[in-house]
């Protein structure tokens, strides 16, 4: 090659010349230039790519240069899908291209399905700054829309390029482009606007009224609160809700909370909120902090330093003048009964006051004075005196054996004057709710009236008519349980006064005999009463009633057992007579250690045995105590003598039924009538909080409306006694049941009452 010369060279290219402009002798036709390709590619000498209509072939290096051409001639940016359809080559050829693209031509990006080029990314920045430069803002999503380019693609130019290099001081902020000369516009705005407001302005209303963009508006304020350069304070997290209060609106509010506070010693939260104080409570706080001697409640707050002594004088002239004081009459309008607990709580000189004058808090709020008190105690006193001495005179011998025997109590307050119905229920302490369940009926137990609580009422009423209706309640529930107890020791003291002045009249002799004969009365009536329910109790546990029939024999124990002790012990002893009601245990033993053998030895072993389980046991030692120590025999009761013992059961039971107005002893009473009903005329001595189990026992044998009815009762006495009824049982359901009870006898068919359940529904 090194002895060709440029003679030769030029030889050649004129050949070459002629070559080209003769025309072709042969020709190869298309079918023979397909195979003759065909052939190439099968043997490997060749690598083409089919066009989509499989017409033309292009190699791989011709579509890579193809693909540039086509980026270059659609401005720098085209998408795969559509350079396929130009080039008419199948898109999984040029998704296997791209990377050979990228690195021919380096400036080149493929994002997100889109070939991009340095030269247009230049362009779009350009582009951008110009829009910035003319409008100041424009958000991100605009330029999403406005140029259809991927979200991470924008983001990254505008981080890289125009943000961080712009000359411009270009921002970006939630979402927003904006420039300095923008944001410095807005903020001149912002100035001239809040600088003249002196009421509070909604951001919202102020992004009307001045056109400010919503999205920088918040920060804009609180940037310029920050650098003072306006005056006033941002309430709120969004522009909907936010609230700009100028300083001088909030100055004239601190300033009217402090005149008031110090005029009055107290302010108000309602009072603040009315000023337009969204947080009156941190508001009242915020402009209170340098003073001392502040109380914080719920409703307000009191300068202790001048308020207390002005409350604690109304309070000591209140008392003097009207006998009592209603302290939210002297309490600010919106302070509340937890207010002033707070105040009392934290400042204990008033009730050492209220101490010192001899007064008493009925209540957080209410304080009635020393001399109303003893007005109310000497009039309740002296009707204590009168009923006592009415009722003693009145005394039958067998209401003094219960007088001494401790069977003798009050009756209910809702039974009428003279009524002998029912055990009382009431509790020391003040009464709430409807009255409690009786917890047994004892056939021996005598009642005496005293005046009812509306009765006191009235009294109290009499004594001082300004009273509050609701305290004159209080005083009611308070004074009842510590009067009729009252009433009762002194009703007890006259009876015994009285008979004891008669024993001394007809001779120390007639006396003891007659209350031997009493007590041995008693002590056979209740032996007897304990062989009648001991029987039932029996016939329980041979039912398999055992946990129904082990409870009604410890009640057993415990009440009519023990009775029967303790009258044993008052004959032998009269000191035990002093003591009132059942004795206690350490009572009782007290007083038989006292005695002498053989009294000790049995009585000891009878009161060893009240706090066993047995019936059985019990009894016997109580029959064998009597016939050795009071040589009293007692014979179990044959079938005669207990026939006639239950029905005297039963009159008793329908007489105290007859009479009852109390729902839960109703119950009580039908439900110990039912069971004589379908146990064969058998008769139980059952505590109040065994009627559940009754009932439950009785459904097996009652009809089911029957038991409904009961249960319905049952549902209703509980509610009463757990907080007070908050529904009504009709007067009908429970008529339906005292009929029930008082329908009761042997061998009872309930068929009739099927269309009685009918009528009280």
């Amino acid at each position: 090659m090194a002895n060709v010369t440029w003679d030769e060279i030029r030889n050649l290219r004129a050949d070459f010349l002629n070559l080209q402009l003769t025309e072709t002798a042969n020709k190869l036709s298309e079918r023979n230039c397909v195979e003759l390709i065909g052939l190439l590619v099968k043997e490997g000498l060749l690598n083409v790519i089919y066009t989509t209509d499989g017409k033309d072939i292009i190699t791989e290096q011709r579509l890579i240069r193809e693909i540039l051409d086509e980026i270059y001639a659609n401005g720098g940016r085209i998408n795969i899908v559509d350079l396929a359809q130009h080039l008419r080559i199948d898109l999984s050829y040029i998704e296997n291209k791209i990377g050979d693209v990228c690195k021919e031509d380096s400036t080149l990006q493929f994002t997100l399905g889109q070939f991009i080029s340095a030269d247009y990314t230049n362009r779009l920045i350009e582009e951008i700054t110009d829009i910035l430069l003319e409008r100041g803002l424009i958000a991100f999503s605009e330029l999403i829309r406005q140029f259809d380019l991927p979200t991470e693609y924008l983001n990254s130019i505008l981080t890289n390029r125009i943000i961080g290099s712009s000359q411009h001081n270009i921002k970006y902020e939630s979402g927003t482009l904006y420039t300095e000369n923008y944001v410095r516009l807005q903020q001149n705005i912002l100035i001239g606007y809040l600088q003249g407001a002196l009421l509070p302005l909604r951001v919202n209303e102020l992004i009307k009224n001045t056109c400010i963009n919503e999205n920088l508006v918040q920060n804009l304020i609180v940037n310029l609160i920050r650098e003072n350069r306006i005056n006033g304070n941002l309430i709120g997290t969004t522009k909907e809700n936010s609230i700009f209060y100028p300083k001088l609106y909030t100055d004239a509010q601190a300033k009217y909370i402090e005149s008031f506070f110090s005029q009055n010693g107290y302010i108000e939260y309602s009072l603040v909120r009315n000023l337009g104080v969204t947080d009156p409570e941190g508001q009242t706080k915020s402009v209170l902090k340098d003073r001392n001697q502040i109380l914080f409640s719920t409703s307000g707050c009191i300068d202790l330093l001048k308020f207390l002594p002005q409350l604690e004088m109304n309070i000591e002239s209140g008392l003097v003048s009207n006998e009592f004081v209603d302290v939210t009459t002297l309490m600010p309008n919106s302070f509340n009964e937890n207010d002033i607990e707070k105040l009392f709580k934290s400042e204990t000189s008033i009730k050492e006051l209220v101490k010192s004058l001899g007064g008493e808090f009925m209540s957080n709020t209410f304080i009635i004075g020393k001399e109303l008190q003893e007005k109310i105690d000497k009039k309740l006193d002296e009707i204590c005196q009168e009923y006592a001495e009415k009722e003693s005179a009145q005394c039958t011998p067998q209401m003094y054996a219960s007088v001494l025997q401790g069977n003798i109590t009050l009756s209910s307050p809702s039974v009428a004057k003279g009524a002998t119905a029912k055990k009382p229920t009431a509790s020391g302490g003040k009464r709430k709710g409807a009255s409690k369940t009786v917890e047994d009926t004892n056939p021996n137990q005598e009642t005496i009236s005293f005046i009812s609580k509306d009765e006191i009422k009235s009294q109290i009423q009499t004594i001082n008519e300004e009273l509050p209706g609701e305290i004159v309640d209080l005083l009611a529930d308070n004074l009842y349980s510590a009067k009729s107890r009252q009433y009762l020791d002194l009703f007890i003291q006259r009876v015994k006064e009285s008979f004891t002045l008669k024993e001394t009249e007809t001779g120390n002799d007639t006396t003891r005999k007659s209350e031997k004969k009493n007590t041995q009365e008693i002590i056979k009536q209740l032996h007897g009463n304990i062989c009648i329910f001991s029987h039932s109790i029996e016939q329980l546990m041979a039912e398999n009633e055992t946990n129904l029939a082990e409870n009604l024999q410890r009640h057993l124990i415990r009440s009519l057992c023990t009775d029967m002790c303790d009258a044993i012990i008052r004959e032998l002893d009269s000191s035990a007579n002093a003591k009132t009601g059942q004795l206690s245990i350490e009572e009782r033993n007290k007083i038989i250690q006292k005695m002498s053998e053989p009294n000790r030895s049995q009585l000891s072993k009878v009161n060893e045995s009240l706090n066993g389980k047995n019936v059985d046991t019990t009894l016997t030692r109580l029959e064998d105590a009597c016939s050795e120590l009071l040589q009293l025999i007692l014979k179990r009761p044959n079938k005669k003598s207990e026939k006639d013992l239950i029905l005297e059961i039963r009159e008793k039971l329908k007489s105290k039924l007859t009479d009852e107005q109390d729902p839960a002893m109703i119950l009580h009473l039908t439900v110990t009538l039912l069971f004589y009903a379908v146990q064969d005329g058998r008769f139980i001595h059952a505590p109040g909080k065994s009627v559940p189990a009754l009932i439950k026992f009785l459904s097996k044998i009652l009809p089911t409306n029957i038991n409904q009815r009961l249960h319905e009762m049952q549902e209703f006495v509980i509610q009463q006694s757990a907080a007070g009824a908050s529904t009504q049982l009709s007067n009908e359901k429970i008529e339906f049941i005292k009929k029930l009870g008082l329908a009761a006898k042997e061998k009872m068919s309930f068929a009739s009452f099927g269309s009685g359940t009918n009528e009280a529904s």
